[in-house]
């Protein structure tokens, strides 16, 4: 039997969900038209670019605690968790200056260093204030803002890839433009094999592949979204610590056990840098992933190399 394949454009971005139906067709078919009809409602939860949830709160920073979702409840505190854990590289209140680097994609221009210094006083995770019982956030400062697409994206997957599950799929991948997570029967012949792309390819030649038959592999990069300024590439992951990109690393591919968190890990990787994010990967027992620095040195933090999961040597 063929595998199902179904794309869609979802969350701004390429979706292509595979699935083995080994029942009916047509079920399996329902089957992922109903994850994606999940991910739209996460897209609507989460959007910083039209009303929502979101949006209403980060509206009425400086003001009073806004009551939320409590989806978004639990998301915002997951986030703040790897906030935390990443000593605020990875930090969701960069939204509050990660419009200049919105304008700077547009202009080709980036944003001028007492600009970004203005809009880093925003910044900070610790000073968003939760309250559990009362299911509350609240942005005590006028113009911070929150911002989830660092782990939306891979939230959306993860919600498509519990909706196909719950509905009796067991061999499919998920796939939210190379946010991927997969999903094997015990019986299946082999597992999904899933490159990792070489960022100095051209011709999009891998730098290794991984072999798993469950989890999440999201892999960030300077090479999909950047520009040149004066000789200088510019890319779309900025240290919330400095406001500005890193020019020493290239990509990080994590695999973990969800997207979003695998999103949440490659993101805090990619703005630590080489050796803070290696250590950083180092240290979570429920991941690993591999760091391609901006040289071409290959990084290996916890990754098993063998039979099941294999990557590119030393260098590229």
């Amino acid at each position: 039997m063929e595998p199902l394949i179904i794309k869609r454009t979802c969350m701004g971005s390429p979706f292509e969900i595979t699935a083995w139906p080994g029942g009916s067709r047509g079920a399996a078919e329902a089957a992922v038209l109903t994850a994606y009809a999940e991910v739209a409602r996460v897209e609507d939860l989460l959007t910083d670019f039209r009303d929502s949830p979101l949006t209403a709160l980060n509206a009425a920073a400086g003001g009073p605690a806004v009551k939320v979702p409590e989806e978004l409840f639990g998301l915002v505190d997951f986030a703040l968790g790897i906030c935390r854990d990443s000593g605020g590289a990875f930090d969701i209140t960069y939204a509050s200056a990660g419009r200049l680097w919105r304008e700077a994609f547009c202009t080709g221009v980036p944003p001028a260093p007492e600009r970004i210094a203005e809009a880093l006083r925003l910044v900070g995770h610790a000073k968003i204030e939760l309250d559990r019982a009362a299911g509350t956030i609240r942005l005590p400062e006028k113009g911070m803002r929150i911002g989830l697409g660092s782990i939306g994206k891979g939230y959306g997957v993860d919600r498509a890839w519990r909706v196909l599950r719950d509905l009796g799929l067991e061999n499919f991948c998920v796939n939210g433009a190379g946010d991927l997570r997969v999903a094997s029967s015990p019986g299946a012949p082999r597992p999904w094999r899933i490159g990792l792309k070489n960022p100095f390819a051209a011709d999009g030649r891998a730098a290794g592949c991984l072999e798993i038959r469950s989890g999440a592999v999201v892999t960030s990069g300077d090479y999909e979204r950047f520009f040149v300024h004066r000789g200088k590439k510019y890319h779309h992951i900025i240290d919330a610590r400095t406001g500005r990109t890193r020019d020493d690393i290239a990509s990080v591919t994590v695999l973990a056990s969800t997207a979003a968190l695998a999103n949440a890990y490659s993101i805090s990787a990619m703005a630590l840098g080489p050796e803070e994010g290696a250590a950083f990967l180092r240290r979570r027992r429920e991941a690993s992933g591999v760091i391609i620095t901006a040289a071409g040195a290959v990084i290996n933090s916890n990754l098993k190399t063998g039979s099941k999961e294999t990557y590119a040597a030393d260098r590229l």
